[in-house]
């Protein structure tokens, strides 16, 4: 997500408290977009003044500017703005996606196993899923390197919330906004030999 208010682009990795963010930062159109498509948000939707009167007009106006001031203008946007994302031990992760409670449910499909190997890409139960079989895709460039700020861990969520939250200027505690979790056991119980070695 793009949040202009402020200055700063969230990559949502899903099962990454994407949602305690989008509680703080603000919400997205579509979520889980990777740092190239919101990279490109920002040239396809740039003047982001909407509504009605002068500034519906305004904004109208400037879409006729050529898309190559356009890019310009948003690729200095885009390398002003902090740029950050989290990810999750993947083991933990994709047990998180099986006993989700929101997005597409598969828990009541198929056993934990018949999960494991039926999952391709690490958003395949997200409404809005990517193409991405790894969480690091979510923020390489065409040439396959990195180009966020910083780059969390779920397993540190608190202290690297806290660095996020310094370097945007903001003061609020990170909201537990959604447990959508019904897993019993430690992830490590659900996996055999045959799974583990499935997910990296």
């Amino acid at each position: 997500m793009v949040s202009h208010k402020n200055k700063c682009i969230f990559i949502e990795v899903p099962k990454t408290a994407s949602t305690s963010f989008r509680e703080v930062l603000g919400f997205s159109v579509k979520p889980h977009l990777n740092i190239l498509e919101s990279k490109k948000s920002i040239i396809d939707n740039w003047p982001f003044e909407e509504g009605t009167g002068i500034s519906g007009k305004f904004h109208k106006v400037n879409k006729l500017i050529p898309i190559t001031i356009r890019k310009n203008i948003a690729e200095k946007m885009f390398n002003s703005y902090y740029k950050f994302g989290f990810v999750r031990n993947p083991w933990d992760r994709v047990a998180s996606l099986y006993f989700r409670k929101e997005g597409i449910i598969m828990s009541g499909r198929m056993s934990f196993d018949e999960f494991v190997s039926w999952i391709q890409n690490s958003s395949d139960t997200s409404i809005h899923s990517s193409v991405h079989k790894n969480q690091l895709d979510w923020f390489l460039d065409e040439n396959g390197k990195v180009i966020v700020d910083f780059i969390g861990k779920f397993e540190n969520l608190e202290d690297d919330y806290e660095i996020v939250m310094k370097k945007l200027g903001i003061s609020k505690k990170l909201p537990h906004a959604n447990n959508g979790n019904n897993s019993k056991l430690h992830y490590t119980e659900y996996y055999s030999s045959k799974t583990k070695d499935i997910i990296f």
